[in-house]
């Protein structure tokens, strides 16, 4: 029998909007979701708008994956999520 490393998945569906009102909800679930051998996929096909200051949530994130050997995917960003996470340098560790 060979050995397989097994990775799982989890996902995070952002609303419509990732403001200052649901950025606490989604740095909760984020934390909790980051676990060892993790690929954290962030879908975005909702999110119209992200608040330029939710970006330091994000790279708390991409910190974390790092220390917990997991990894963070985002998905279905429109034009204007693409570029506030490409501004604030997030855009390569989101693929």
């Amino acid at each position: 029998m060979n050995a397989h490393s097994v990775t799982s998945q989890a996902i995070i569906h952002l609303p419509s909007r990732l403001d200052s009102v649901i950025s606490p909800f989604f740095e909760k679930d984020l934390k909790q979701k980051l676990q060892p051998g993790v690929t954290l996929v962030i879908d975005m096909a909702r999110t119209k708008f992200i608040e330029p200051a939710t970006a330091s949530i994000f790279w708390e994130g991409v910190l974390q994956s790092h220390r917990e050997g997991a990894k963070i995917v985002a998905k279905g960003m429109n034009e204007q999520v693409r570029l506030v996470l490409e501004r604030s340098g997030l855009l390569p560790h989101l693929q």
